[in-house]
């Protein structure tokens, strides 16, 4: 089975994936939650273990903080991206945390102060007149 972390390596361009994305104003409660939302959170203690770890997080979800992740995924792309992460992790040193929030849980999420976070594009629009 090719993984998203396989094709990253490959070096396959993903453009609606990488930052640098705008940044825009953030409100939590105008979500659109389409399936189970999950808060992940990690502290890795190896510098190459880490930056893995933090592109994988990046393939699947958006940064909320610099060990903090948002990621609205369907229980098997969860599967796939929690088996990733297995691979790389040295349970002895490292910890990675999940947490599920149900879709009228995230409806409720509380945010204070101006928060302005990276949204993945889309799409991308490229022609010649």
């Amino acid at each position: 089975m090719t993984t998203l972390t396989d094709e990253y390596d490959r070096g396959i361009n993903w453009p609606d994936r990488y930052y640098p994305a705008d940044r825009i104003p953030y409100d939590p409660i105008d979500q659109d939650i389409k399936n189970m939302m999950r808060i992940i959170a990690y502290d890795i203690c190896d510098a190459t273990r880490l930056r893995k770890v933090a592109k994988i997080c990046e393939l699947y979800g958006v940064r909320i903080e610099k060990s903090v992740f948002e990621a609205d995924l369907t229980d098997e792309l969860f599967t796939q991206f929690w088996c990733e992460l297995m691979d790389i992790i040295e349970e002895d040193d490292d910890a990675v945390i999940a947490y599920p929030i149900p879709k009228n849980a995230a409806r409720e999420i509380l945010s204070m102060g101006i928060i302005k976070r990276p949204m993945k594009r889309l799409c991308y629009v490229c022609g010649c007149c």
